[in-house]
């Protein structure tokens, strides 16, 4: 495993004479600033997209239109504190990108770690072995590509390693007209549209869950057409029973929190069916999820769809958990369209 950046963003930022500016105003902002403030950087402003500047401010800052910061500094740094996977959006960061130094500083979906140098030095025989476990050259490019980015912050690392979905349905997964679908973080039923528009609207089984009560009832009116179509309104975790829960309909809702409800196994939600196809979307439950459906992937071997980006230490505890637990399996690594690096995904098949 060879990776080409040396500094991390947090080292870049900490050295530059440059003006900071940050970019975004949103949780992945305060998360960000945070972490600046912990480590002694000083930004200069805040900016948004045009539509969100409004007169509003953001941990003491107005935020300004880009314009104002590029009138007011001959030279500064724009740092991205926001996802976003709408083409015009990531097409107005890139093109930003040409005239000024942007750096996007990613922070976890879930939990705490950073990918600074201390991470990557703790962890380097497992993502070695992480890498080593990947099916094919591609696969082990986009590793790379995926932590130079994670840790030096630059778009051009995420710019090379971007493939379209496309490229990963027909080239890894190749669905069938007769699987039996499982669809772990189902969220309103657009990934149960993807599955569909690949088996030409035919199937064996679809199988949901989703823990957000309202957008459960979304998911199940937008379904409600379907045959063969069975969810249920429950966590998908490694027990069968009760857990916490944060109800924030979104990105933010995850396991733990205040609010309790359901949790089931993947062999509790699976009994009666036979998988033969698995995406697992859950907020950072991913090695939870595969450690307690084993047997699920022993028994069936289902071709796998597995988010690989909630928390950075998922691009090497997932392969390796996958592979401890069906050696079977061939391991691909694909990041789509997203700014940050989100919609980093790993496609297991046989």
């Amino acid at each position: 495993m060879v990776l080409k950046e040396q500094k991390s963003v947090w080292s870049k930022l900490k050295s530059t004479k440059d003006p900071i500016i940050m970019y975004g105003t949103g949780n992945g902002a305060d998360k960000v600033l945070d972490i600046l403030e912990e480590r002694g950087i000083k930004i200069h402003g805040v900016t948004a997209s045009s539509t969100f500047v409004r007169n509003r401010t953001f941990r003491g800052f107005q935020v300004m239109p880009i314009s104002y910061f590029e009138e007011k500094f001959e030279k500064c740094t724009f740092i991205i504190t926001f996802g976003s996977s709408i083409p015009d959006v990531m097409k107005n960061i890139f093109e930003l990108s040409k005239k000024h130094t942007v750096l996007v500083p990613c922070v976890p979906v879930t939990g705490t770690e950073i990918c600074d140098e201390k991470f990557l030095n703790n962890n380097k025989e497992q993502l070695e072995k992480a890498y080593s476990l990947l099916a094919d050259d591609f696969s082990r490019g986009i590793f790379c590509g995926y932590i130079d980015f994670i840790f030096g912050g630059s778009l051009e690392n995420l710019r090379k390693i971007t493939t379209e979905e496309d490229e990963a349905f027909t080239n890894i997964l190749k669905l069938s007209e007769s699987e039996t679908y499982v669809d772990i973080g189902a969220y309103r039923g657009d990934t149960v549209d993807t599955f569909l528009s690949y088996t030409n609207g035919k199937y064996e089984n679809i199988i949901c869950a989703e823990p957000d009560a309202k957008t459960y009832k979304k998911l199940i009116e937008h379904c409600e057409s379907l045959d063969n179509f069975y969810a249920q309104n429950v966590a998908v975790t490694d027990i069968d029973g009760k857990i916490g829960f944060s109800d924030a309909h979104g990105r933010q809702s995850a396991v733990g929190g205040e609010k309790t409800i359901n949790s089931v196994t993947v062999n509790t939600l699976c009994e009666g069916y036979s998988p033969s196809y698995i995406k697992i979307d859950s907020e950072g439950c991913e090695n939870e999820i595969l450690s307690a459906g084993k047997d699920i992937l022993n028994k069936f071997s289902p071709k796998l769809n597995i988010a690989a980006y909630h928390k950075f230490s998922d691009i090497y505890t997932l392969p390796i958990l996958i592979n401890a637990i069906n050696p079977r399996y061939k391991i691909h690594l694909r990041h789509h369209p997203y700014i940050p690096a989100w919609d980093t995904l790993f496609y297991c098949t046989l």
